[in-house]
């Protein structure tokens, strides 16, 4: 997925504008909001952690 489209923290759902379009979005009670929400802390851990990784082999290839 490209970087620019992936779900982040930064970038929050807009339910509104999808609720406007697909009027059965939301008609029940799913947790599908904290689900999301859980996905992109999950995402953004991973991200980070894949950071923390490359800058550790990065280090280990320099010496």
């Amino acid at each position: 997925m490209d970087k620019t489209t992936e779900p982040t923290d930064e970038a929050p759902f807009d339910y509104e504008a999808i609720r406007k379009r697909f009027r059965w979005v939301g008609s029940i009670a799913s947790g599908e909001r904290e689900l999301s929400q859980r996905y992109r802390q999950i995402m953004a851990k991973a991200r980070k952690d894949r950071e923390i990784v490359e800058a550790i082999d990065a280090i280990w290839k320099s010496e």
